[in-house]
Order: structure tokens, then sequence, then C-alpha cells
């Protein structure tokens, strides 16, 4: 076991309150016995590829500029820019204009410290892991292949465990081949410093079967089973010293379908859409964003509403980009969420509207609602205190200043703080204020709830009523 090394393991769209012993004790037993963060939160917009890279960098998207799954970039003109997509992603990063700060995998090849990846996830979620692996000499491993995958690690995966097999919902069989790169091959050939794993469920599933499916449970248990196996291996004394648990989101019910394109088209060649969407304005003046905002305040799908006045001056109807880490200038000038429900006590009662390629019942994320900001964050081995439970809010872009002070390096640049109170030895935790920001417009009322954590802003979610009350 080498020391001072970490294994990130990422169960991709688990809410926190889904993570139990009943549906993964595997998972819940781990979280117990080691360190584990019970108010842990995802960024803004709630979507993986954002959430993967505000995990490798450290920062909200504001800082990190890759401000949502899609949006408009000059990297392709005329259509949105798709993150899913590698070539997309390629095309950016030529331009420089991929990211703005550095990754986990810069960091450590510039410490002359190895980094490692092995995902399910799309070709896109697992390029933004560590995007230039390549160029670092990094091992990457996807079940998509090659350019995503390094050709080195790729070929030794065929010849060692044979082909690929096919995506499946669930998708059981993908992830245990990853389960195998990841401990028969990667830690007996690479033994890097760091290694992400990434399992695309429960999040497949629950796209396409619901959050609280028969199906969705049974991609959970068999997820965790491979997690078992990563665990036995691990104690085993066959991997890293320490190994994080983590998840980029939850989900929520979507029940109606909208289309934000059909339904605005004098933005309709100027709109990337989602749970999150986003409008880029002609007329970008005070004026030009307030007369969008009144426009969507009126209509009864439209949830949150973003944007930024001029010089420090609000706009009506609209919250700051700050205080949801985002607002970077590659972004919309005015953003919105789809109608949610309010803050609810548990998966059941969580729905949304959703402008995705899924079936109503489907789970979905994105936006601000507690369900799809709920996240999972434990950590255990010798960094970490045993048995510990800290209510203290914590975010994804906390996950990299921690590793960073695990493996001993620098952590300047980044907007998380490494989690000290959970560390053997780590600093006490920061003060802790709840906040809540409420506004007004023309009978669409919003309301975000958030904490400041040692003069950091982290949400805990985001609701409307009013005229903008779910219906």
């Amino acid at each position: 076991m080498k020391p001072d090394t970490c294994l990130i393991v990422t169960f991709d769209g688990l809410r926190r309150d889904r993570a139990t012993p009943g549906l993964m004790p595997n998972l819940a037993g781990f979280m117990a016995q080691g360190s584990d963060f019970i108010n842990a939160r995802s960024v803004f917009p709630s979507e993986t590829r954002v959430a993967v890279t505000s995990t490798a960098t450290g920062c909200s998207p504001a800082a990190h500029g890759l401000v949502a799954n899609q949006y408009l970039h000059p990297a392709t003109p005329g259509r949105p820019f798709q993150t899913a997509d590698y070539r997309d992603l390629m095309a950016a990063a030529a331009m420089g204009s991929l990211i703005d700060r550095p990754s986990l995998g810069d960091r450590l090849a510039a410490a002359g410290r190895t980094m490692a990846v092995v995902s399910t996830a799309s070709p896109g979620a697992t390029w933004m892991m560590n995007p230039n692996a390549r160029e670092l000499g990094h091992p990457v491993f996807s079940v998509y292949g090659p350019p995503v995958s390094t050709r080195s690690l790729h070929e030794a995966a065929l010849a060692e465990f044979g082909p690929v097999p096919q995506a499946g919902t669930p998708n059981n069989d993908r992830i245990d081949y990853a389960t195998r790169v990841l401990t028969e091959l990667v830690y007996a050939g690479e033994a890097p410093d760091l290694c992400i794993m990434w399992l695309s469920d429960p999040d497949i599933t629950s796209h396409g079967f619901g959050v609280l499916a028969t199906e969705t449970e049974q991609a959970q248990a068999h997820a965790d089973a491979a997690f078992g196996r990563v665990l036995e291996w691990w104690r085993a004394g066959r991997g890293p010293e320490n190994l994080i648990v983590m998840s980029d989101h939850g989900q929520i019910t979507g029940v109606r379908r909208v289309d934000p394109v059909r339904m605005l088209p004098q933005w309709a060649s100027r709109m990337s859409t989602g749970s999150f969407n986003g409008i880029y304005l002609d007329d970008r003046t005070f004026a030009g964003k307030q007369a969008a905002i009144d426009v969507l305040s009126d209509l009864d799908w439209v949830g949150l509403i973003f944007a930024d006045g001029d010089e420090g001056r609000p706009l009506e109807g609209a919250l700051p980009w700050s205080l949801v880490g985002n607002g970077h200038p590659r972004g919309p000038d005015v953003g919105f969420t789809l109608r949610a429900t309010q803050p609810s006590a548990g998966a059941a009662a969580d729905q949304c509207y959703f402008a995705a390629h899924i079936q109503p019942g489907g789970g979905m994320h994105g936006g601000l609602n507690r369900g799809e900001l709920s996240t999972i964050l434990a950590g255990a081995g010798p960094a970490f205190k045993a048995g510990f439970r800290s209510e203290v809010p914590c975010w994804l872009p906390d996950i990299a200043p921690t590793v960073m002070t695990i493996l001993g390096l620098p952590t300047h640049g980044m907007e998380g703080r490494a989690l000290g109170e959970a560390l053997i030895g780590g600093p006490p935790a920061p003060d802790v204020e709840r906040k809540l920001q409420s506004l007004s417009h023309r009978g669409h009322e919003q309301h975000l709830s958030y904490w400041q954590v040692g003069g950091r802003t982290i949400v805990d979610c985001g609701w409307t009523s009013g005229n903008g009350a779910w219906r």
C-alpha cells in the first residue's frame, strides 16, 4: 500500500437519503465507520459534467467556466456545445477556452505524482475527470474506448478481460468490468497516487425508470456489491491508503415535459436548454435583461431566475449568479430552472418539470431542489477520523483540496476548502451561518436557502411560491 494515496469512488446520481443500509449495505457501513459529511451538496447546475469539473478543479462553475452540460460556445457555432461529446471538449481546449483552472491531474503531474481514471460514465464526463491525461501520461480507462481511454490501458484491459460489455440499464456488466480493471489492472501496474472510479448507476437507471423504481433499487444493489468488492480489496491492503466515496448530484421525479425553445421562439437560436436553461441575449443591456426576466416571471413552468445587473444594480425578479457559484463570462446572460416542488421530507414528494429526453416518471436533475443537490460524501483511511459525523455543510469543490491535503500538496487557487475537521490533526470546523434570500416580482416569488461556511456560500436548496408555486 503506497503511503499518502487516495481513491475516489463515485456513485452517479445517488441522493443521500437513498444510500440506506437496506439498499446499499456496503456503502452505508463504510460511511458510518469513517468520516461522514451529512450535509454534502452538489454545484449548480446539478449536472454531471459540471459536477465532475468542480470536483476535479476544486472550484465553482463561476471560476472554472464549464457552466452547464450544454451551453453556447464559439467552438460549436450554430448549435449548443455538448459536454458529453469529447470532440466538443477537444475543440474548446484547442481554443484555450475549455476550463480556466487546473485540474487535479495537472496539479499532481506538476508535483511529480500520478493520477488514474476508471469510468463507466459518458465520454465527456470521463474526459473532464482529467482533461489533460493524455499529455500528462496518466492512464484512463473508459468503457467507450480510445481516445477517451488511453490506448495502452485500454488494450491491456481487452487482453486481460476480453471485450467491454454492451451498455445496459442497469449498467451492471460495465460496472463489473470496470471494477476488475481497477482492482486487477490499474493498481497492479500503475500504483497511482490518486484514482477516480466512476460508476454510472444509479443515474442511468433512475433516468430510465424513476428514482424509487424497483429497477433503480436493483441498480443500487449491484453498484453496492461492486463497491463491496472494492472494499474487500482495499481492506486487504492492495490499493491506496485512503478511500473517499461521493456522488455528483441526486435526482427527483420528472412529471411534465416542457419545450423552452418552442415556448420562447424569440430566443430559440440563442438558448441552451435542460433543467437549467440559459438565454444569450442580443440586447445585453440592463433593460434587455429586465425585459427577458419579466417574460420568464409570467410563465407557469419557470422556476428560479438568475441574472446580474450593471455595476451592482440588481435586476427585479432575478437572483444574482454569485449566490449559486455561477455567472462565468461563458455563461448565459439570463438563466432559469424549470419549476420544481418545494423542499420536502423525501424522494417520493420531489418533482419537477423537465426538458430532457426521458419519460414522465423518470429521474431528473440539474436544478436546485434539495433532492437534486443532496449528495453522499465520506472518507476512511489513516488520514480520516473514524466514526466521525460532520454536520458542517460542504460541496463538491471541497473534495479536491481535501485530496491535495491528504497527498501533502498545496491547494492554492482552489475555491473549496480542505475538510480539516474530519482529518487526523486537522483544524476545527469553520463557523456556519444559515441564510435565506427571497424576492418577488410580478407575483413570482423565489427563495434560496444557503449556508455561509467560513465565508464561502454553499446552497442548500431553492424553490418558488406565489404565482411560481408548484401546481
